[in-house]
């Protein structure tokens, strides 16, 4: 059926040039009646700043003492004077705190807070999420080991905090074998959100981690465009026509086993932090700043779609330019 209707349409649009390519070749479409229309993320996905960061923080704050019991009782040692004093609650996260400026409470990113990795998942077999455990095993390793750069220790983060969301068949047993690792550096937690969370926590990540693989090799993540809504770079595995999203070197990195996975998350996420910014620095910014300014969806639609769509749909053109010179007479 598509075989017999795609070469007779007036207008085609796909969401990859690789698709492109294959229907023109398979499906007989004429190239100038088909054209890439790329998923771009919604204008909610973007950077969570420090106050909507702490708020959300705050509200997982019982699912990271559920799951980071350790690396909770360090923080709560080190900001034990962050008490509010009407409700003697903690005002301090594993990634924020409450400081008095100038006598004005204000919430600032921690300079310990730990760097914070996002991978969504959906937990089904065509994702090998062993790949990612294994590559965390081994990463812990490499800073244990005191891994030297120039002579000299380099690590510049104290802690980091691998965060899991998804629902799937597989969850149960990936959420056993991390019970069972020991890790000294990471933390490993899995986390189901609000729908209105999730782009937030994303926002507050220094790095993603896409293990997805594209079945017909024609199609992208649309976690990866999120990551990317969020100004977050990506370690993704790499299949044929992620390059046409994930840019190795440009905007992320792209990985084939898990120890190269481990090497890249190893040099991104080995940078001192500072204050001021919530986010890691370094290879990481550069990134960032490379991902900046993306086109959205509604924006991508009238750039990409507008012409084919009109160019088969010539009545509705031909409305339009009524519609247009009515106004101009009246």
């Amino acid at each position: 059926y598509e075989k017999i209707m795609a070469p007779r349409a007036r207008g085609n649009l796909c969401v990859t040039n690789a698709m492109q390519e294959f229907l023109i070749t398979n499906f007989h479409i004429k190239r100038e009646l088909i054209s890439p229309l790329y998923d771009k993320p919604p204008e909610f996905f973007h950077p969570t700043s420090a106050v909507n960061m702490h708020e959300l923080m705050m509200r997982l704050q019982e699912e990271f003492v559920l799951q980071c019991p350790e690396l909770m009782r360090e923080m709560c040692e080190t900001t034990g004077k962050d008490v509010d004093e009407r409700t003697n609650a903690c005002t301090s996260t594993l990634f924020t705190k409450v400081e008095m400026i100038d006598g004005v409470k204000t919430v600032c990113a921690r300079i310990d807070r730990p760097a914070l990795v996002i991978s969504s998942t959906s937990w089904t077999p065509d994702e090998d999420f062993s790949i990612l455990l294994e590559a965390l095993e081994m990463f812990d390793a490499a800073i244990q080991n005191g891994a030297e750069s120039g002579g000299r220790k380099c690590w510049g983060n104290s802690h980091v905090v691998v965060v899991v969301t998804g629902k799937g068949p597989q969850k149960e047993m990936y959420e056993e074998k991390i019970k069972q690792m020991t890790l000294k550096y990471v933390t490993v937690m899995t986390l189901w959100l609000e729908a209105s969370d999730y782009p937030l926590l994303l926002g507050c990540a220094d790095l993603g981690v896409s293990l997805h693989t594209s079945t017909s090799g024609l199609d992208l993540p649309m976690k990866i465009l999120d990551m990317f809504g969020c100004e977050v770079p990506v370690c993704a595995i790499g299949f044929d026509c992620l390059g046409e999203l994930v840019q190795d070197g440009v905007n992320g990195c792209i990985f084939d086993t898990s120890d190269e996975l481990a090497r890249q998350m190893f040099q991104l996420l080995n940078v001192d932090r500072t204050r001021d910014d919530h986010r890691i620095q370094g290879e990481l910014s550069r990134y960032r700043n490379n991902i900046k300014g993306m086109i959205r969806w509604r924006e991508n639609w009238k750039v990409q779609a507008h012409k084919i769509v009109m160019s088969a749909c010539p009545s509705t053109a031909n409305f339009r330019n009524d519609k247009a010179s009515d106004k101009k007479i009246n």
